[in-house]
This record gives C-alpha cells, sequence and structure tokens, in this order.
C-alpha cells in the first residue's frame, strides 16, 4: 500500500474520531447575589454623613465564579457565571444599607469621612461546601485613619438533593453577601456615632 494511502487513512480515521468524540459544548448560566431590601427607607440622619469611596475587588475576583481549593489554587467554573464583577454587588448593596436604610448622609466632599472597602475573596470554598465573603474596610477623614478591619463571612450552601446545586451556591454568596455588608455598616454607623456623641439623634 503506497505511503500516501496510508496517510489518507490514517487522516481519514482521526476525523472520525474528533467527530465522535466532541463534546457537548458550554453554555454559561448568568448569576446574581443581590438581594432584596431589608425594610422601608429610613429617616436622614444629619449627625450621620458619610463619603463613599472605592469598592474594589481582588484582580482574581471577576464574572467567572471562583472556586478556592488551597490558599495556593483557585479555579473557575466554565458554566457559571456571575451578571457583574463580585464588587459591583457590594458597592451597591452598601450604598443601599448605609444610605437607604441606615439613614447615612452620602457627602461628596473630599474632606468628608471615606468609606473605602476592598473584596478580598468572593469565593465558593470545602469541605465543608460554603460561600466565603470577604472584605476589609478603612473609614477615614481627610487627616487620620478611623478604623481598619477585615470582615469575613461564610455561610454553608445548602444540600441541593435533586434541586439545582448551582442555585444553592448563589443562595449561599446571597446571605455571605448581605451579612457581610450588614457588618460593614454596623461597624461604620457605630464609629461615625461615636464620633459626633452630641449630635441629635
Amino acid at each position: 500500500m503506497r505511503p500516501t494511502r496510508l496517510l489518507l487513512i490514517g487522516a481519514v480515521a482521526l476525523a472520525g474520531c474528533a467527530l465522535l468524540g466532541k463534546s457537548e459544548p458550554v453554555v454559561p448560566r448568568y448569576f446574581t447575589p443581590d438581594y432584596p431590601a431589608a425594610g422601608p427607607t429610613a429617616s436622614a440622619r444629619s449627625d450621620l454623613q458619610l463619603r463613599l469611596g472605592r469598592v474594589e475587588g481582588w484582580s482574581h475576583l471577576r464574572e467567572r465564579m471562583a472556586v478556592r481549593h488551597s490558599a495556593r489554587e483557585v479555579s473557575y467554573y466554565e458554566d457559571r457565571q456571575w451578571t457583574e464583577r463580585p464588587e459591583i454587588y457590594l458597592r451597591r448593596a452598601l450604598s443601599r444599607t448605609l444610605f437607604e436604610e441606615r439613614g447615612v448622609v452620602a457627602s461628596l466632599s473630599g474632606r468628608a469621612v471615606t468609606l473605602e472597602v476592598e473584596l478580598i475573596a468572593f469565593e465558593e470554598i470545602g469541605p465543608p461546601h460554603q460561600a466565603r465573603m470577604q472584605a476589609l474596610l478603612v473609614l477615614r477623614d481627610d487627616r487620620t485613619g478611623l478604623l481598619e478591619e477585615t470582615i469575613t463571612v461564610e455561610r454553608p450552601v445548602a444540600s441541593a438533593g435533586q434541586g439545582d446545586e448551582a442555585l444553592a451556591v448563589v443562595d449561599a454568596f446571597s446571605q455571605a453577601l448581605h451579612d457581610g455588608v450588614t457588618r460593614i455598616a454596623d461597624r461604620v454607623v457605630w464609629k461615625l456615632s461615636e464620633r459626633a456623641p452630641h449630635a441629635t439623634r
């Protein structure tokens, strides 16, 4: 048999294997951890004024959902993505909680007390199977730092059973985001109140 005929047979065989072994295309699903407002809008408190500064996420936090395997290893789902980058959810939740639900007055002045937040983790971890939200909050005025604290919240992923595991994971992220933002708001309001102890409430 001629070499060219052998090559042709080999090419056809490889093409057939490729066609038979072709996997299903990955179809991404898009999720959001946003949660509903906790209650009615609170009355504005003139004694509590704040500028919401930068809210940024670490570079490994992207639209693709992250899974933390160890301190040195992170992987990403091919088929699970956030509709926006995680720090955008964090900023939106902080703004609503502080300015609408807690009555803090939003200041535009560069000399006002400013809150900046760095989102360190927004990852699925295990075992045990959990969603982790970790953020560094920095509260400062135009002269000094007032508060610097790392908030870490982990919430268990409910057993999906026959249900949708991805939705169970997103529900855990939503709870972690809510609880993390609540803790940040508690700390900020406490510090602002401490700075104006004689203001009318």
